[in-house]
């Protein structure tokens, strides 16, 4: 079935028997390493609900703060225990 749309029409009605749409599987979470003051470095990163935390790492160059940030939440390989993708900036 075409639809031609005009200004006054409405628009088409919503299937309420149309195949659910799929979950997204692997979310994309992302944490941002920040530099603070006399070579410290902190981290803000969203939890599961959308809240965002911060916290100051120990680390003293930037490479550091990346490591100590991924053991922190538990990623390797870009991915989390429950399979959440993560990227670090």
């Amino acid at each position: 079935m075409d639809y031609y749309s005009t200004v006054n029409d409405s628009p088409p009605t919503f299937n309420e028997n149309a195949a659910p749409v799929a979950p997204i599987s692997n979310p994309l979470k992302r944490a941002v390493i920040f530099d603070e003051d006399h070579e410290e470095f902190g981290v803000e990163y969203d939890n599961t609900i959308g809240t965002k935390n911060s916290m100051r790492l120990e680390a003293t160059t930037y490479e550091d703060a990346i490591l100590e940030t991924k053991s922190f939440l538990g990623i390797t390989e870009n991915h989390d225990e429950a399979g959440t993708r993560w990227e670090i900036d």
